[in-house]
């Protein structure tokens, strides 16, 4: 007899982190959407001003879970492995990227933006890195709100230059 496509713990706890992320970007005003095919990109968020008009900008997301977290230094650091080349991919972006990594024990989750993330040591000629990322970064409505900030701050670095990614003269 055929067997069937199963939905595994892994299936339940990807579909757990974009919820808990959604809402939280939900609760803040603004909007997220799945691409339809997810090329190292799993979510956008598209964000509004205070009273409700689209601004320009996105933020977008890769979302990573664990049923068990991993800490490191002290506890100051959770690890999750990712593919190097997801991570070369993800810094040529104009646009915030943010790596995220959901603790389904704990109805958590912690950020790290991929501009931070490539301050760190990586080993960039190997198949995987492991990427730590600080506790202190637990994804909440203020993280939601920094991101947007930091989306705004792009298009205003990229307003100013001109096609040739010089600064425009004032």
């Amino acid at each position: 007899m055929a067997t069937r496509k199963r939905r595994t713990r892994e299936h339940i706890i990807e579909d757990l982190s974009e919820n808990h992320l959604e809402r939280l970007v939900l609760n803040s005003g603004h909007l997220l959407r799945r691409p339809s095919r997810d090329y190292g990109v799993d979510v956008t968020m598209f964000h509004f001003s205070d009273s409700g008009e689209l601004e320009n900008g996105e933020v977008r997301f890769q979302l990573k879970a664990t049923d068990s977290l991993r800490f490191v230094s002290e506890g100051k650091f959770v690890t999750v492995r990712v593919k190097t080349g997801d991570i070369q991919y993800w810094s040529m972006e104009l646009y915030p990227f943010i790596l995220v990594l959901y603790d389904s024990a704990g109805e958590r989750a912690f950020w790290i933006e991929i501009e931070d993330l490539l301050t760190q040591s990586l080993n960039l000629d190997q198949a995987t890195e492991t990427i730590r990322i600080p506790v202190e970064n637990e994804l909440s409505k203020s993280a939601i709100d920094v991101f947007r900030q930091k989306s705004l701050a792009a298009i205003k670095r990229i307003g100013s230059q001109d096609v040739d990614g010089q600064s425009k003269p004032r």
